[in-house]
């Protein structure tokens, strides 16, 4: 039998006194601070988060909108549309004389604005307008004029038995949407011509004319375009310091069938050969299209600079 000494307490009482050492705990998240649960603070987190989302997007969207009011057409040169004008032919070597201008590409300056409702887009255009003159087979020829890089327009106009009649036009439109851009090309032929000038005229005469035209790519259906064409007087302007004869004459189009509307033009041609040395227009045209009636409109206009075309 084992006897236990005082000393034997005394280092038993000790040994109690120690602590024994724990195990530490899991670890875990921080708390959190005092006064601010933690649901809080994942709550600002997911705030911030959301807040950069937004920004960034804020930033994407600002810059479409930018791209959309500021993306639009440039100006065609003269050099740039007689590098066209060579490229396509110049046509049967006719000699230039009455009603007939000389072939090449000549300066025009002016300026014009067009708006389309749906969707909504502004396309301004100038001061540079490059026209060209390009004979055809038959006798006829072609003035277009280079409103920018993104739209033209052309007539063809042909002496008949000492007059000049118009017997065609053209247009094309090339609208930039920044994500995508649609472009199309209108034709018309004139089966009763437009009397553009009379050998006998008085002023005041009124004629009439009727042109059929159609739209590619987009197929609006046939375009009735009814006119008339009244002649104003005669007029002498300035071209590069040197008076022209003009003839003065009012344009006014109705539009019916696939488009509908209106085209109102002031124009002044050289009695010499006549060649456009002056326009004013303004027209409004109503076209169908998958999400509702699309609303062309717009204004313009442009003035012959030199009498000397580049050919």
């Amino acid at each position: 039998m084992t006897m236990t000494t005082e000393r034997d307490l005394r280092d038993f009482a000790l040994w109690k006194a120690v602590p024994v050492e724990q195990a530490p705990e899991p670890a875990g998240p921080p708390p959190a601070p005092a006064g601010e649960p933690g649901f809080v603070r994942r709550h600002r987190v997911a705030t911030i988060v959301v807040m950069v989302v937004v920004v960034v997007l804020g930033a994407g969207i600002g810059v479409f909108v930018y791209q959309w009011n500021h993306t639009g057409p440039g100006q065609v040169s003269v050099q740039q549309a007689y590098q066209h004008f060579r490229a396509g032919g110049t046509g049967k070597p006719e000699d230039p004389g009455k009603l007939r201008p000389q072939q090449g590409v000549y300066r025009y300056t002016g300026s014009s604005t067009e708006h389309i409702s749906l969707p909504p887009k502004t396309m301004n255009e100038g001061p540079g307008m490059p026209g060209t003159v390009t004979y055809q087979p038959d006798g006829c020829w072609v003035l277009r004029i280079d409103y920018s890089t993104d739209h033209w327009q052309s007539s063809t106009f042909c002496p008949r038995n000492g007059n000049l009649v118009e017997e065609g036009r053209g247009g094309w439109y090339d609208w930039d949407f920044v994500a995508f851009s649609i472009a199309d090309t209108a034709t018309f032929t004139c089966a009763a011509p437009e009397m553009v000038l009379s050998t006998v005229v008085r002023t005041g005469e009124k004629f009439t004319f009727t042109c059929t035209g159609t739209n590619t790519p987009i197929h609006t259906g046939v375009v009735i375009m009814k006119g008339t064409v009244q002649y104003l007087g005669q007029q002498t302007l300035q071209v590069g310091g040197k008076p022209v004869d003009t003839a003065h004459v009012l344009e006014t189009v109705t539009f019916s069938g696939g488009q509908t509307g209106d085209n109102v033009a002031e124009m002044w041609f050289s009695t010499t050969d006549a060649l456009q040395v002056r326009c004013t227009w303004s027209t409004q045209v109503r076209s169908p299209s998958p999400i509702g009636t699309s609303t062309l409109t717009g204004h313009g206009t442009y003035t012959l600079s030199s009498l000397t075309p580049m050919s």
